[in-house]
């Protein structure tokens, strides 16, 4: 009978050293030595004696490449084709004389590739090969792409990184006798599946021999139903995709419905939704198995992260003995709220010539009232949906037309009812933001020059035909790690076309509930006859042209009654049909006052300037101790209170409106930590004075920079995000942690400055202030390091979850660990004695913040995306990043100039 063997085996590209496996199959001895491992390997034909044949086999829905050796067989299902005019072997293919001929023992029908000629080849016939002709059997079919005669195969490194990742790995390896003589060498392909097997006789036993994964089977069933993959309106870019299965276990059978974070679990098995075939009909899962293992890595995060916590109570605790000295220590700004004003709105008299589509504010914010269900379900009135849009095309809040030369600005309002109005001219007019410097091959393929705005009809060919579909399928196929920053910047783009053009075909606007859908969906105008009754299609189908054609007249006639009157039509049937999931005047009343207060970008001006003055104020009051400037202070720090309790107001608004956290994506994570930043400076404000000016400087800076156009809040599901309950725990941990050692930062920045300018001879109140600095310093790295470690935890905890793995060591995961270790080993400098010293620390937790910059930025500009798309330009460095690193740079080394003069008495007076 058949004999075999299996030994597990693992083989790491790194430092690859040769590995012998030996093994004994019945009164034969073998050794198996693996000599090489190349990554992203390349095929390299050399001259030699050796001849190959390439082949193609089709077995079922599958296909397989071959690249076999002359003399040896391939297994094709039930058959096997031979390379040697062997009779055991039911399809045989060798040289006769100078001719490569074809011999088979079952019926094929041929087929030209080129020219599609059919023809056939009986049983028991011999013909010259044809090559690229597919030869068909019942059972598959196949072709000979390729023969390579007089050569030699090997494999070499893929010299270009981009094209390299794109090759498989390849392994060598050889099979010895027992006397080391050599029976046979191949390559194999590190593949997910089947991997290649290698053939050879000796000693008149057949064997074949291979090194890859082992197929393992499940002791249950797993059927596919059906693949479902959804598209974008008028794109075929996918938005998300799922698998419909039936799991079959005996007598047991369900099905279920697996997509990204809901995973099948079953007997121990977890499938998740991994990938999908690109003929769209089969799907991927991975799976994983170690339940035990789970519950025991998550009790160990449990107890470290209980122990971290009770760290800050314990007696006798480092964070303990800070807060107590501090504690010790202590005995006992003027500003103005200026609000910023946003521009206004044009009327209509200054758009007349935009074929009179542009309807007066007051109008178009009575429209904003409507309530709109979004794709994701949510109901929200009109106003959110039109700034979302207006953000997302443009970058900003409002609208801005280049008309002849003259910026004209419309309200998010204005611009959603223009487009309706006059589809045909905002087509042509450049609204949508492209990124010029990442998207280089889009401007050429749709032969434009690069500009920062290109209209939706550049886009489009005279038949109507996406012009960068191919682009976009591309990058789509992409796995979220391998997109560079062109991958990104082309989905934004494809994402803003798709938005402009669910604007145009009224996509977005589902305004209508229908009385008769049992899951309380609404419709746009357009789906009027999506099974309402006769009576509410007739109104769903009407009643938005006849508004447009209100505002028409209202605007040639300067009357607006009918306009009104249409409007309050629509706004009674959608009270009235919708009343299920009509949102109560309440959450409509508090998010048109969250789009109208628009506190994020007015706070931050408030913020700057409230800041700088305390913070000279602060620095005054180092040598002026007097009543009128703690009063001015205590004036300035209830400013402060003000002020964070209005932006309080305005996150708890945001929660209230969204009904979940506000830190789900970037924009709201930015906004968080500027908020985290200002309650940890208002917290440590007792303890060191400085803490409050730098935690509203820094906030302030940290809204200001959420709030440039780079940064889109989300405004529906138009592009495949993960939605996990562990990530948004695991975000917002995270977030957290960057408030505190940012905070400890700029405390260290400014203690370095007060360093340089340090009087001659400083009074108690100088060393005391540094020595508080220096101890609430510490406090916030504690505090951040022990966020920080908590929420990478959390972020193996959601990996498992969503993926199967806790962690992968891309990129993000390794700077995370990067950042954990670095503020670990700062905390921890006070043990080593050379560098018990006040200036070593300062310098150390403010450089460790760019492990945190490059955690939270630079990987996803630089690490994931070292070239735009297609193009191998290297994505810029601002040039103020070289002017801020070259001013640290130089208080750095002023610092340090300044403190190697102190005397030996003021040393001991920076050591905590």
């Amino acid at each position: 009978g058949t004999q075999t063997f299996e030994k597990p085996l693992l083989l790491l590209p790194k430092d690859f050293k040769p590995k012998t496996i030996s093994t004994k199959l019945g009164e034969t001895e073998f050794n198996v030595v693996f000599e090489e491992f190349i990554q992203g390997a390349k095929e390299e034909f050399l001259e030699g004696k050796e001849t190959f044949i390439d082949l193609a086999v089709a077995m079922g829905a599958g296909r397989e490449d071959y690249l076999v050796d002359k003399g040896k067989f391939i297994q094709m299902g039930e058959i096997t084709l031979s390379t040697k005019n062997d009779p055991q072997h039911p399809i045989r293919i060798f040289k006769k004389e100078n001719t490569w001929m074809i011999e088979s023992d079952v019926h094929l029908q041929l087929m030209e590739m080129a020219s599609q000629k059919m023809g056939n080849q009986h049983v028991g016939e011999s013909h010259a090969l044809q090559l690229r002709t597919l030869y068909q059997w019942d059972g598959g079919a196949f072709l000979v792409k390729e023969i390579y005669e007089n050569a030699k195969l090997t494999y070499i490194p893929e010299e270009d990184p981009n094209l390299a990742k794109s090759l498989l790995d390849v392994v060598k390896y050889k099979v010895l006798d027992d006397s080391g003589e050599l029976i046979t060498e191949a390559y194999v392909k590190m593949v997910s599946f089947n991997p290649g097997w290698t053939t050879f006789s000796h000693k008149g036993e057949n064997y074949a021999v291979t090194f890859g994964p082992k197929p393992i089977t499940l002791p249950f069933g797993l059927y596919l139903n059906a693949f479902e993959l959804e598209r974008y309106p008028g794109s075929q870019s996918p938005a998300s995709y799922a698998s419909e299965v039936m799991v079959m276990d005996n007598s047991e059978e369900f099905p279920y419905r697996i997509f990204m974070n809901n995973v099948l679990d079953h007997k121990g098995f977890r499938f998740y939704q991994s990938s999908y075939d690109t003929d769209e009909k089969g799907t991927i899962l991975s799976v994983n198995q170690d339940r035990p293992g789970t519950y025991i890595t998550y009790l160990g995060y449990l107890l470290l992260t209980l122990g971290m916590f009770l760290t800050l109570f314990a007696k006798g605790s480092r964070f303990r003995i800070l807060n107590t000295k501090l504690g010790n220590m202590k005995k006992a700004t003027v500003s103005v709220f200026i609000f910023l004003g946003i521009s206004a709105p044009i009327n209509a008299q200054e758009a007349s010539f935009i074929n009179k589509a542009v309807v007066p504010q007051e109008q178009a914010e009575a429209y904003g009232k409507l309530i709109v269900q979004d794709l994701d379900g949510r109901m929200k009135p009109l106003n959110t949906l039109a700034n979302e849009i207006t953000r997302k095309l443009t970058g900003k809040t409002l609208m801005i037309l280049p008309i002849e030369e003259i910026e004209i600005k419309l309200s998010p309002e204005q611009f959603l009812l223009a487009v309706q109005m006059d589809p045909a001219t905002f087509s042509n007019l450049p609204l949508i933001k492209i990124d010029k410097s990442k998207s280089l091959e889009v401007f050429q393929k749709l032969g434009l020059e690069p500009s920062d705005k290109i209209s939706f009809r550049d886009f489009l060919d005279d038949k109507g035909n996406y012009l960068i579909q191919d682009l976009v399928e591309k990058a789509n196929q992409l796995k979220p790690s391998e997109r560079n920053e062109g991958h990104k910047e082309l989905l934004k783009t494809d994402e803003r076309f798709n938005i402009f053009y669910g604007l145009l075909t009224g996509d977005f606007l589902r305004l209508f509930p229908n009385k008769l859908d049992e899951n309380n969906t609404w419709f746009t105008g357009q789906q009027y006859m999506q099974g309402f009754d006769e009576e509410d299609a007739i109104f769903v189908k009407n009643i938005t042209p006849l508004y447009l054609s209100a505002l028409s007249k209202g605007i040639e006639e300067e009357n607006w009654e009918e306009a009104q009157e249409t409007l309050s039509y629509i706004a009674l049937y959608q009270e009235k049909i919708g009343e299920e999931v009509y949102p109560s005047s309440n959450e409509i009343q508090a998010e048109l006052l969250y789009n109208k207060l628009n506190l994020g970008t007015r706070l931050f001006g408030i913020f700057w300037l409230l800041g700088a003055l305390m913070l000279f104020l602060g620095i005054w009051m180092l040598f002026n101790i007097g009543g009128i400037w703690k009063k001015i202070w205590s004036v300035g720090k209830v400013l402060t209170w003000l002020g964070f309790l209005a932006f309080t107001f305005h996150l708890s608004l945001r929660w209230y409106i969204a009904k979940h956290p506000p830190w789900s994506d970037g924009f709201e994570m930015l906004v968080f930590v500027a908020w985290g930043v200002l309650l940890f400076g208002l917290l440590f404000s007792k303890k060191s004075k400085f803490t409050l000016p730098l935690g509203l400087l820094f906030s302030g800076t940290l809204l200001f920079v959420g709030f440039l156009d780079w940064l889109n809040p989300e405004i529906t599901n138009l592009m495949p995000v993960l939605n996990s309950y562990w990530l948004k725990i695991h975000v917002a941990i995270i977030v957290s942690s960057y408030a505190p050692l940012a905070l400890a930062a700029i405390i260290a920045l400014l203690s370095l400055i007060l360093t340089i300018f340090k009087p001659n001879n400083p009074g108690k109140q100088w060393w005391k202030s540094i020595r508080e600095l220096q101890m609430v310093n510490e406090m916030s790295i504690t505090i951040g390091l022990f966020l920080l470690t908590v929420g990478t935890f959390l972020g193996g905890v959601w990996a498992n979850e969503s993926w199967g793995r806790y962690w992968a060591w891309d990129p993000k995961e390794t700077w995370a660990l990067i950042s954990v270790i670095v503020y670990a080993f700062v905390l921890h400098l006070r043990l080593i004695p050379k560098f018990k010293d006040g200036l070593v620390f300062n310098l150390a937790s403010l450089w460790a913040f760019s492990s945190i910059i490059m955690t939270s930025f630079g990987v996803n500009y630089y690490l994931s995306g070292l070239h735009s798309y297609a193009a191998g330009d290297p994505v810029p460095v601002p040039m103020w990043v070289y002017w801020v690193v070259l001013i640290l740079l130089t208080i750095s080394a002023w610092a340090a100039i300044k403190h190697r003069k102190l005397k030996e008495t003021e040393m001991k007076q920076l050591v905590v």
